[in-house]
């Protein structure tokens, strides 16, 4: 009696140590691939195989992979690939175990190359009812497989599916710290502050890493064409054939008008694979991130496309900001001192051109009998003695972090309180057109001695609310204002005498404690409809 108890009891032994043995690989091997080669050589262990054989289907291409290979009669390995072709595919598609002799299954082209008593057993590895994960086969000629192998291989299989799905967790937990990891360090590189081309090309390197692609590359959206312009990219060679260009351009157009990422794996030629996501920042085009070709025969798979959309969310922001910054340097950079462009350009929040009202000072300052002066000198000394002028008035305009707005011929005009708001807008604007009186004459005294006949300027400032912001159309804008303030401004420096300093009404009220002025009222200006009285000042106090 008890010998025939002893098969039944050495089939439960040898379950149980086929699951402690499994669970501890679990315990101590989470990495999905170490883990799946230690089962295998388990498997090959328990069942005394030559060879096993552990496939899994892709999660995303359903394509039959293998994953862990034991060889140890090293007569196997040369039919790797026929065998997982062939042999897996059918089992996946199997209900339970199935066994086979060499001549069950193998062509007659490998058969005679094989040996003679070879046994093969294999089982679908299923999760729940139907959900197939892949296939495990085991091969061995020192005996044919018995009924306990075959119930020893589903003890086997009920606990590798289990290890199937906790290698996905622990490889999904790994893609989405890797993804964590990228997001990092692209935010490190937007914190250096580098030049914008610089920036563009260090996040592609990163980008073709991450992914492992052979080139990354960044179109930009040019809102006056209307079309994508390649700006940066990690192989400039791939894009000196124009057939490739073109290609790129299409699908990265394609992505653009869909809104969404798009990819393609079946490209032919030297380009063969490409992944595109849009940038789109607040409803506003910034351009496309993309990648081509993938290292492998694969193309670019779903980890990939999650990677780029990290990248992308990321990138979006950066390029938005960056090319805020250039073209908050391209309006002002010329207009501000460069400690105030630093303090614009610390506040990337903050939209300085945008058009808004506000309760600004204005000056004008003109010089007086230019056209009398443009008759009778030399027009490179002209041009010389206006911008040696035009340079003088400026830089005290910067001084007292006032914004130059332009230049009309030897017409000056400058704004106080924008785009950096100042509370003492008003009497910063006198304290300038002062400083600029006494800036001219120190410049005509210098060029009398080059025979410049003096010519004196005349100061106009106004207060009040003006629009200001970035004006004009897409080819020019320029950084100004509108409104009646600046109008009545032009119109006081008009009027203005030889070294006078006129001010409004509004910059009076704002700046009579400060100031010594007289008024000057019944003034008719031009477009003003009423009569107007402004105030000549000769100094401001302490």
């Amino acid at each position: 009696m008890s010998e025939k108890q002893n098969p039944k009891a050495s089939l439960e032994e040898g379950k149980l140590r086929m699951l402690l043995s499994i669970d501890h690989i679990r315990d101590t091997l989470p990495e999905p691939s170490a883990m799946l080669t230690a089962i295998a050589n388990t498997l090959a262990d328990q069942f005394q195989a030559e060879l096993c054989l552990l496939c899994l289907l892709d999660r995303e291409t359903r394509d039959l992979e293998l994953k862990a290979m034991v060889d140890r009669g090293e007569q196997f390995g040369q039919f790797e690939a026929i065998i997982t072709r062939e042999l897996a595919a059918r089992v996946v598609e199997a209900d339970n175990v199935v066994v086979w002799t060499r001549s069950d299954v193998l062509p007659e082209s490998v058969l005679a190359q094989l040996p003679d008593n070879l046994h093969m057993v294999a089982i679908p590895i299923i999760l729940g009812q139907d959900h197939r994960l892949g296939a495990l086969l085991l091969a061995r000629t020192a005996r044919p497989f018995s009924d306990q192998d075959v119930e020893l291989l589903k003890t086997a299989e009920s606990q590798i599916d289990s290890a199937i799905i906790q290698g996905y967790a622990y490889y999904d937990l790994q893609q989405r710290n890797k993804e964590l990891e990228t997001i990092y360090r692209i935010d490190r590189i937007r914190d250096l502050n580098l030049p914008f081309e610089e920036m563009l090309n260090q996040v592609l390197q990163e980008l073709r890493a991450v992914i492992q692609a052979e080139m990354g590359f960044v179109m930009l959206y040019n809102r006056i064409g209307q079309q994508l312009e390649l700006r940066a990219a990690t192989d400039d060679d791939l894009f000196q054939v124009s057939p490739h260009y073109e290609t790129v351009d299409r699908i990265a157009n394609e992505a653009l008008q869909q809104g969404k990422m798009i990819g393609y794996n079946d490209l032919s030629g030297a380009l063969n694979s490409i992944l595109c996501i849009p940038l789109i920042l607040n409803d506003e085009i910034i351009g496309v991130l993309g990648v081509v070709n993938r290292y492998g025969p694969r193309g670019f798979r779903e980890e990939d496309r999650r990677l780029l959309n990290a990248i992308g969310s990321q990138m979006d922001t950066a390029i938005f900001e960056s090319l805020e910054r250039r073209r908050l340097r391209q309006v002002l950079g010329r207009s501000v001192d460069p400690q105030v462009m630093e303090r614009l350009l610390a506040h990337p929040d903050v939209d300085f051109l945008h058009g808004e009202r506000s309760v600004l000072s204005v000056l004008y300052a003109d010089l007086r009998g230019s056209t009398r002066l443009s008759e009778n000198t030399e027009p490179e000394l002209l041009v010389e003695f206006v911008n040696d002028y035009l340079s003088k008035m400026t830089a005290v305009i910067l001084s007292y972090e006032g914004t130059l707005d332009k230049f009309v011929g030897d017409e000056v005009m400058a704004l106080f309180g924008a785009p950096v708001p100042q509370s003492d807008h008003a009497l910063r604007a006198v304290r300038v057109g002062l400083a600029m009186q006494a800036a001219h004459q120190d410049v005509m005294t210098a060029w009398q001695r080059r025979a410049i006949e003096p010519v004196p300027i005349g100061v106009g400032i106004a207060t009040g609310e003006l629009i200001v912001g970035e004006m004009g159309c897409a080819q020019r804008t320029d950084y100004t204002v509108i409104g009646r303030a600046a109008n009545l401004g032009s119109r006081i420096c008009g009027v203005a005498g030889p070294g006078q300093v006129l001010i409004s009404q509004e910059t009076y009220d704002l700046t009579r404690d400060h100031v010594e002025a007289t008024p000057i009222p019944g003034l008719q200006l031009k477009g003003m409809g009423q009569e107007v009285t402004a105030y000549y000042v000769t100094r401001v106090r302490g």
